[in-house]
């Protein structure tokens, strides 16, 4: 056999050999180009998979969309009916897998990772030029174990400085990535809710399903991960601080499950507003809109503590109970003020301030007709300012003056 003839042979097995192995990793191949990279995607719940889905379904409506995600066995949220590949969920081939199907395909277009690790330094490797990443909040923060700190860093400024863009979820996260990257080329664009799923409904039948039948109850509501730095102390204390015939009108729904559950229970019991109190536990996706509806406030008093990576980038929450005519009260804190706009169905109070919550909660109280005319006048700056139309609208304006196409 002569030398040309072996460097066939090595060659045909090398194929053979690829061909037989990627079949257990990448599952749906397509040769539609990538625009949207993302792990984090319907079925997943939550925010970053919404997101995703949402700008994969916009920019769908120009045919150029093609999503990279992972299998996903868990039932969830519907993802949208759009060209797919859907790689393994076992790490680390699911990292392999998707910068091998990147690679393949470095030439197809511009790529939009859903964050910057670990699908921003993937594309990065796999040389996909444009690079598009977004910016949430928390993922910015240090994480906690000393030594992974500086590496961590490095990584982070490589990663997002040498993206061609990154869309931060609002003024404070851009903030952020040029604090962490001060060489990146960072443009804010706050989130959007679906204005149509989450809208203003039958109220009396929305608190009916909560189990509420009292047309005089004043009703609060909190949806959040169980966590000290989500505030729900403050709520509750803020409540004790009523006077008690006040106090006696009140409902607090919490809607969520985490850590802090056990002690916020105890601090209730001891605050002696127990009976106030009502526990949902996680909350499905589709009984959000009626808790919301329910609700004649909802309230979300974030700390920021970048210690434990704790912050909110945006606050999409606060979109989805002003999008069903319920005004919201939060804290200047991370990208709140984003969500929130002072004067249109809802009010900013600094961290941990429990007599303003206070003095907010008598004035419902005294005044809930003015509440619910405050909660129309959310619903409105939604529909104005909110939706995903409008997210998109403001996205591909953006692509397009930097100088970034999608194909």
């Amino acid at each position: 056999m002569d030398v040309a003839e072996l460097r066939t042979d090595r060659r045909n097995a090398r194929n053979s050999l690829r061909k037989r192995g990627r079949p257990r990793i990448i599952a749906n191949c397509l040769s539609s180009s990538v625009s949207m990279f993302s792990f984090d995607y319907p079925p997943n719940d939550g925010g970053v998979a919404r997101l995703c889905a949402e700008i994969a379904k916009g920019l769908a409506a120009s045919g150029k969309v093609h999503v990279l995600t992972q299998a996903q066995a868990a039932p969830g949220a519907d993802a949208p009916n759009l060209p797919e590949t859907r790689v393994t969920a076992r790490r680390p081939l699911r990292e392999l897998a998707g910068w091998w199907h990147l690679l393949r395909r470095r030439r197809e277009g511009a790529v939009l990772a859903g964050i910057w690790y670990p699908e921003g330094l993937l594309a990065l490797l796999a040389r996909r030029r444009p690079l598009v990443i977004l910016a949430h909040g928390a993922e910015l923060t240090p994480p906690q174990q000393p030594w992974r700190r500086e590496l961590w860093a490095w990584m982070q400024r490589q990663v997002l400085e040498r993206a061609d863009l990154v869309i931060a979820n609002s003024a404070y996260t851009a903030r952020c990535v040029s604090a962490v990257a001060p060489q990146s080329r960072v443009k804010a664009i706050p989130l959007a809710v679906d204005h149509c799923r989450f809208s203003s409904g039958d109220r009396g039948a929305a608190r009916a399903a909560f189990g509420i039948h009292d047309t005089d109850a004043i009703v609060i509501s909190t949806v959040a991960r169980i966590h000290p730095y989500k505030g729900i102390d403050v709520v509750l204390n803020a409540i004790a601080a009523l006077p008690p015939d006040f106090r006696a009108r009140v409902v607090y729904l919490i809607g969520g499950k985490g850590p802090a559950i056990a002690p916020l229970r105890e601090e209730a019991r001891r605050l002696g507003i127990a009976d106030q109190v009502r526990w949902l536990g996680f909350v499905p996706e589709d009984q959000l809109p009626d808790l919301y509806r329910a609700s004649n406030l909802f309230a979300l008093c974030t700390r920021e503590t970048l210690d434990d990576r704790s912050v909110e980038g945006f606050g999409l929450v606060f979109l989805e109970a002003q999008a069903c005519a319920t005004p919201v009260v939060g804290t200047r804190i991370g990208g709140i003020p984003d969500a929130i706009r002072e004067g249109e169905g809802g009010w900013l109070i600094d961290q941990d301030d429990v007599p303003a919550l206070a003095d907010l909660l008598r004035h419902l109280l005294h005044d809930p007709a003015s509440f619910h005319q405050a909660g129309l006048a959310a619903r409105r700056r939604v529909e104005r300012e909110c939706t995903w139309d409008t997210y998109i609208t403001r996205l591909t304006g953006t692509l397009a003056a930097e100088g970034i196409g999608i194909d």
